[in-house]
């Protein structure tokens, strides 16, 4: 088993907190893992990127050029993943849940979250992670801020 995984967002939509859970979770259920933050001009607007390796194998190199699972966040990182993409790849892109996102009153503070929980449920369908453990992650990283209880939301929304 070998699944690459690359997160795309603008700068402080938290694309590196959702890498840091999906990581933290897999290997704590024994898998080898390679995370690899992409930092730049993040703080200032840019977009940022965080690459993924989930393996039963040793992870070689830890960047890659096509992704299995890609994860879209805002039209800026958009056109940095394009080149990522294969015909196979899994694609959450915010744009295609726009209704859902907004039925469900998921503010834009709450989007990565939402984006973790599909990740989060797609990851245990193939028995990857557990959500227990993410749940756990989740609220030790984010349970004291303001928002929690919108996170949870989104997070619960984005795991149907």
């Amino acid at each position: 088993m070998f699944l690459k995984i690359l997160l795309a967002g603008d700068g402080g939509q938290g694309i590196q907190t959702i890498a840091d859970i999906v990581s933290k979770a897999s290997f704590q259920k024994n898998w080898e893992i390679s995370y690899i933050p992409n930092y730049g001009l993040e703080q200032r607007g840019g977009v940022s990127l965080a690459f993924v390796q989930i393996s039963d194998t040793k992870i070689n190199y830890p960047k890659f050029s096509k992704a299995d699972i890609l994860v879209i966040l805002s039209e800026q990182a958009r056109g940095r993943v394009e080149n990522y993409m294969q015909p196979e790849t899994k694609v959450f892109d915010y744009k295609d849940f726009a209704d859902i996102l907004a039925d469900n009153k998921i503010g834009e503070k709450s989007l990565n979250i939402f984006a973790l929980g599909w990740l989060v449920k797609i990851l245990k369908g193939q028995n990857i992670l557990e959500t227990d453990i993410v749940n756990l992650l989740l609220e030790e990283k984010l349970g004291l801020k303001d928002i929690w209880d919108d996170n949870k939301w989104a997070y619960k929304v984005g795991l149907q």
